[in-house]
């Protein structure tokens, strides 16, 4: 009976060791792109509610997000995409769909954990209606 304890523990220790982070592999992007926004902005690509989804463009106001002010982005889909989440293995939240293949988010940033602040993996995934998926990764910094 001890042994099957010993074995449970050794077990939960190293799944609270895995973070997320594989669950939604995707192309890492320089996070000085995301910075610039593309001019022209990219117009919504049309797609089949079938075809997989496509990311076009990403925009974030900041890699660094620190308490107090405001984190917004926006990102160009085709329009087949039916929700954008923006996510790390901290937190997650949908961007708004504004139109057809245009999502935007703004957060306001009022505290971070202590632990919290230090560097993430920003996963942006765009899912059409079936759950396929086109992932974006860009490395961010809570301050």
């Amino acid at each position: 009976m001890l042994r099957k304890a010993g074995l449970v523990l050794l077990a939960l220790t190293l799944l609270a060791g895995c973070d997320n982070d594989d669950e939604y592999p995707g192309p890492a992007v320089d996070p000085q792109s995301v910075l610039r926004s593309p001019s022209p902005w990219p117009s919504a690509q049309a797609a089949a509610p079938d075809a997989p989804p496509k990311i076009l463009a990403i925009w974030l106001s900041s890699v660094d997000v620190v308490p107090g002010h405001d984190w917004y982005g926006r990102i160009a889909t085709g329009t087949n995409v039916a929700s954008v989440e923006i996510r790390t293995e901290s937190f997650s939240f949908n961007a708004t769909r504004t139109a057809f293949g245009e999502f935007e988010f703004r957060q306001h940033v009022l505290d971070i954990v202590p632990n919290y602040k230090r560097a993430y993996t920003l996963h942006v995934v765009a899912r059409n209606t079936r759950g396929d998926m086109d992932v974006r990764e860009i490395p961010i910094t809570l301050r």
